[in-house]
């Protein structure tokens, strides 16, 4: 994977995040807030909780931190995958959603 490839990947995956936490509160008529800036998506939930998401380019990774634990993702077979659990990042993020929207 070179950088270019990387910012694409990563510019997707924000995309699908973004779709994602929209589609999530209007279903579950949750007021969610989050925040791009650059290379972070910061999700606020009203319980003051967050999440935090974060491209890490030199590793190209995409790190996930919750208010339970932090996740480090390597794009594997097509799909951003936990180097630790195996566990792809969208089951891992729509769980924490889940959890920390409660």
């Amino acid at each position: 994977m070179n950088i270019a490839q990387f910012h694409t990947l990563t510019d997707q995956l924000f995309n699908q995040i973004e779709l994602y936490l929209d589609d999530y509160a209007d279903e579950h008529d949750i007021d969610l807030d989050y925040e791009t800036n650059g290379n972070v998506i910061t999700v606020s939930f009203p319980n003051h909780s967050k999440i935090i998401i974060n491209t890490q380019e030199p590793l190209f990774q995409v790190w996930l931190a919750t208010r339970k634990q932090g996740y480090h993702f390597d794009f594997i077979n097509d799909k951003w995958i936990c180097n630790r659990s195996d566990q792809s990042f969208v089951d891992i993020f729509a769980q924490a959603v889940q959890e920390q929207a409660e």
